[in-house]
């Protein structure tokens, strides 16, 4: 039997830290006058894929976004604590210098940012499971036919279904992933996506970074998705999103890289707990139990 690799992890909202509940990324440690070895990780230099030809096409001709990818150019997990040495700009997943920022009509951003009370984990849906994956890092998987693709978000845990050319219907049910309506612009896969549930919150969107900057929508949210797969290597995340009860504008989100992992790079659980779970609430700092007693509980 394999030792169990399932990430777990809580997040405290408490002036914004992180923590893991087991280490998910831990390295070993070398003596003060030793070096890793020459065959260590910590010697390797994480470089962008190549192109890698052109990408796979379905049956129908149209392209397979099939694959697991990562939100950055080396086709791995790359964060803080990924060993060795990255070269520049490989880890980043977009320049954020070049996103204009979120318009919120007059008084809106008082009523719609949200706050993070402790112990929310971050939460799965459109288009947040693509976009937090700029501090997250975390992996997808796609599986593509021509009648559908689906979306599988490693962290937080998502399933997605977006169904090829058909209408949304009348009067769609709200969900956090909303009512996907996709169809093919030549090369692009365009998803047109409403009826998002409006308590989801927009994570890493419109110029905001992380979880405390996440903002909420109303029921009249509208968002365009834009795919394509330039390569067999890279595929191009890119959003628009029109709220136009608290926006002035619609926002669109600089083309987001994602690169393809290698073969042997498998899937796994990563489960998010509210800090309730017995054994570790036990082991919480004693204020910070009491402060969220104080503040959420009553």
């Amino acid at each position: 039997m394999r030792g169990m690799n399932r990430g777990f992890r809580y997040c405290l909202g408490v002036a914004g830290l992180t923590m893991a509940a087991t280490c998910m990324f831990c390295a070993p440690g070398f003596g003060q006058n030793s070096a890793p070895p020459a065959n260590s990780p910590f010697n390797q230099v994480v470089h962008a894929l190549p192109p890698g030809g052109p990408p796979p096409r379905l049956s129908d001709g149209h392209v397979d976004f099939s694959g697991r990818y990562y939100p950055n150019s080396g086709g791995k997990m790359l964060d803080s604590a990924t060993p060795g040495r990255i070269d520049p700009g490989v880890g980043r997943n977009f320049d954020s210098r070049t996103e204009e920022k979120l318009s919120f009509k007059p008084g809106m951003a008082a009523k719609y940012m949200s706050p993070v009370p402790y112990g929310v984990c971050d939460q799965a849906g459109t288009p947040s499971a693509w976009t937090m994956q700029t501090s997250q890092h975390a992996p997808m998987e796609l599986i593509s036919s021509p009648s559908r693709v689906i979306v599988l978000t490693e962290y937080p845990l998502d399933v997605r279904m977006i169904y090829m050319n058909r209408p949304h219907p009348k009067d769609p049910d709200p969900t956090f992933n909303g009512d996907s309506a996709a169809h093919w612009e030549g090369d692009t896969l365009v998803v047109d996506v409403i009826a998002i549930d409006d308590r989801l919150r927009n994570v890493a969107v419109g110029g905001f970074s992380g979880e405390g900057n996440a903002w909420l929508h109303t029921d009249q949210e509208h968002i365009i998705e834009r795919w394509s797969r330039p390569s067999k290597n890279y595929l191009t995340y890119q959003v628009t999103i029109e709220d136009p009860q608290i926006l002035t504008k619609p926002w669109t989100s600089a083309p987001r890289t994602w690169s393809l992992a290698a073969a042997d790079d498998e899937w796994t659980e990563v489960f998010c707990t509210h800090n309730e779970e017995p054994e570790e609430w036990k082991h919480l700092d004693k204020g910070l139990k009491e402060d969220y007693e104080d503040k959420y509980k009553k």
